[in-house]
């Protein structure tokens, strides 16, 4: 569609991460596919690729309010619109390392650009990120504050959720239950690299299937230069 114990960061080989950004909507019944793709694409590369579910608002008005939608996924992503000289925005629409952005069906071209963007030097990103106050928040600790920021850079913070189940009831996909990985539910951003801090967790009882993840990017290219992810765990 178109439209104007503690756990370390996931590591597990040593090739650099690729990041794999899904702009989606619940009220988009080309989108569905898209959804199942991004699941699929996760397991690719073992560790490196990371995985953004992010619901835009746009399609909200035709009969379906996504629980999961916000303007600052929109935003985002006509930011990358902006930056990659589109026309418009549309969903679905993947997004790779914040640098090439295509339909969101097309798996061919996204297992190409993932393969291909493993070879490119990117910064892992370390920390811990464990339950605090009864699961409410999660405290991230990083490992290493000494990756610089340049002038134009920030690091981005998402919390996102997996094995996420909604039946609609209303709009273009009324009556289909969607599922979805990889789902945004909470985002900062930083000027600086902070040593520690802590991130609001929905209160759901699934602490299980809550990931953090931490990107740097450049957001006058949009450019994604580091990227680490982790899943939240309990403390001991």
């Amino acid at each position: 569609m178109v439209s104007t114990g503690a756990s370390r960061a996931d590591s597990g080989d040593d090739r650099p991460p690729v990041v794999v950004e899904l702009f989606t909507s619940e009220g988009c019944s080309s989108c569905p596919p898209a959804d199942k793709l991004l699941a699929e694409l996760s397991k690719m590369n073992g560790s490196s690729v990371i995985i953004l579910s992010e619901h835009v608002d746009y399609w909200d008005y035709l009969g379906w309010r996504d629980p999961f939608s916000a303007p600052l996924f929109t935003d985002r992503q006509r930011h990358y619109a902006r930056v990659l000289n589109q026309d418009s925005v549309y969903t679905p629409e993947i997004v790779i390392n914040g640098a090439i952005g295509f339909v969101g069906t097309d798996r061919q071209k996204a297992e190409k650009e993932i393969t291909g963007r493993t070879a490119l030097p990117r910064d892992r990103f370390l920390f811990e990120a464990v339950e605090k106050n009864n699961g409410h928040s999660a405290d991230i600790v990083l490992k290493d504050t000494g990756l610089p920021l340049s002038k134009d850079e920030r690091m981005v913070v998402f919390l996102t959720e997996d094995q996420v189940s909604v039946p609609v009831r209303a709009g273009e996909n009324s009556g289909r239950v969607l599922n979805h990985a990889g789902v945004v539910r909470e985002s900062l951003l930083f000027d600086k690299v902070p040593p520690r801090f802590e991130l609001p967790v929905p209160s759901s009882g699934r602490s299980q299937a809550f990931k953090v993840v931490v990107l740097r990017q450049n957001m006058r290219t949009m450019s994604i230069t580091g990227a680490g992810a982790s899943r939240l765990v309990k403390a001991i």
